[in-house]
């Protein structure tokens, strides 16, 4: 299973498709980073005040220490179901089943509030600049339909329109930047947050909640696994590319605009309550009108880029769960032509604009209900998986002999073990900040999650018993 020498013609990806530029663009798209910070910057600045970059850098620091175990074991997984395979390799066939269920409800979900937010964002810049008024509903339906017919086509096309959105989104954030450290800020240039005498352990702790959210999809990067230019060092490369590159960004700009507001204003800002246009009134103040339009633009293509992102991998986990014989096998089946998971593809996209539709009827708040109902519970499942991932490589090198140092499948992993589970206890115990429906409503938003583990648990026992092959999977 790990190499994919077993499988059908039609049932293998098309190999050396993606390079490690086109793999970068495709999990820091999945992350956002522009809407990342106008959107959730204002939430940690409410919590975390001064200390707001230490949250993004610690949270960095923990997943470049994740990272560490996750790419060892990529170099002998390679497989599109990634943390489902890892942890199959690592823990058996029913836990990886499990896992396989977990990561594609996640990532579906998470789809699903990405195109609600795309849409919702798309119909307010519609009505803003053309006067075109369309509910965003109908705006989330095409942007899903939009983002499934690029996933349909070679993967490598999705890259390229990937990496122009990125661009964009990047350059306009560094072009800030510069103009705030060139202009001069209201009260210098200080770091506070370097200052241990600082730090406030409640403070920090829940900060940690917003700072952790927004690094989910530089995981994504073991999805391509099997299309990659020479996997064994691309998919390495580009998740320490990725995680390096968020944690610079959120670390820096998270800073930057704090400078710009200047830290000695900051409360009496946080005071008025109104921090949900501070990216967007900084840029205006700094780069003018003109280009703060391009920035809200770039807010509707980056929720773009983000829809694309998570439909390649909810695609490619349907695809790899077919070929284990998990679900149908018809999803399973390779495009001819473009090599790429074309069943799946369609599935996946006919779900989301199905879902969408569905919570455009009944009058779901795209933003208040269907945005924070998807994307909450895919930052506990991924922490989830990420644990297991990391039990994982300390169980699978613990039984197979390979020649890896102390510090890669042992000493890294196990400390993400214990620092990713912490942050899964914050965010757990104050998802009130994000969701505010208390402890009942937060279950019942979490229970697709649970249903899909259990279903996926199920599923992977009766084949296990059912199939000696399958049961003697983790030795394989």
């Amino acid at each position: 299973m790990a190499d994919g020498s077993h499988l059908r013609p039609e049932q293998r990806l098309r190999s050396g498709v993606i390079s490690t530029r086109h793999l970068v663009f495709f999990v820091v798209a999945a992350a956002a980073p522009l809407t990342v910070l106008a959107g959730f910057a204002p939430l940690a600045y409410m919590i975390g005040g001064e200390l707001t970059p230490l949250g993004y850098l610690i949270a960095g620091a923990v997943y470049l220490l994740f990272s560490v175990g996750f790419t060892t074991l990529s170099r002998y997984v390679k497989d599109a179901g990634a943390f489902s395979a890892y942890i199959r390799k690592g823990l058996g066939p029913t836990a990886g089943s499990g896992a396989a269920f977990l990561a594609y409800a996640a990532y579906t979900l998470g789809q699903i509030g990405f195109c609600a937010a795309a849409g919702l964002f798309a119909s307010a810049a519609l009505d803003k600049f053309l006067g075109v008024s369309l509910p965003w509903g109908l705006c989330a339906v095409l942007i899903g339909l939009g983002t499934g017919a690029l996933s349909y086509f070679q993967v490598n096309v999705g890259a390229r329109v990937l990496s122009v959105l990125l661009i964009a989104e990047i350059g306009i954030l560094f072009v800030l930047a510069v103009a705030v450290l060139i202009k001069g800020t209201p009260n210098g240039l200080t770091v506070t947050a370097a200052d241990p005498a600082t730090w406030d352990a409640g403070t920090i702790g829940s900060l940690l909640v917003v700072s952790f959210l927004v690094y989910v999809g530089f995981e994504q990067t073991a999805v391509y696994g099997e299309e990659v230019k020479n996997p064994r060092v691309t998919v390495p490369r580009a998740t320490y590319i990725s995680v390096g590159l968020l944690t610079g960004i959120y670390t820096f700009m998270s800073w930057v605009i704090l400078m710009a507001i200047g830290p000695a204003n900051l409360p009496s800002l946080l005071a008025t309550g109104n921090l949900s246009t501070i990216v967007f009134d900084v840029n205006n103040q700094y780069l003018g009108g003109a280009m703060t339009v391009v920035m809200e633009l770039l807010v509707v293509t980056s929720f773009l880029a983000g829809v694309l992102a998570l439909q390649n991998a909810g695609t490619r986990y349907l695809f790899s769960m077919s070929r284990q014989g998990l679900v149908h096998r018809k999803f399973a089946r390779v495009n001819d032509r473009t090599g790429s998971p074309g069943a799946a593809a369609i599935f996946q996209t006919l779900l989301v604009v199905v879902a969408i539709a569905g919570f455009a009827v009944i009058g779901l708040d795209p933003y208040r209900q269907v945005v924070l109902w998807t994307n909450t519970p895919t930052i506990l499942a991924v922490l989830v998986l990420q644990i297991a991932t990391s039990v994982s490589v300390i169980a699978y090198f613990r039984r197979e002999k390979h020649k890896e140092s102390l510090w890669n499948r042992l000493i890294a992993p196990a400390v993400s073990i214990v620092t990713m589970a912490g942050a899964l206890v914050l965010i757990s115990t104050n998802l009130d900040l994000l969701t505010s429906l208390g402890s009942a409503g937060n279950l019942i938003m979490c229970s697709p999650l649970f249903v899909a583990l259990i279903v996926g648990l199920i599923i992977g026992r009766k084949r296990a018993k059912s199939s000696p092959a399958v049961a003697q999977e983790i030795n394989a």
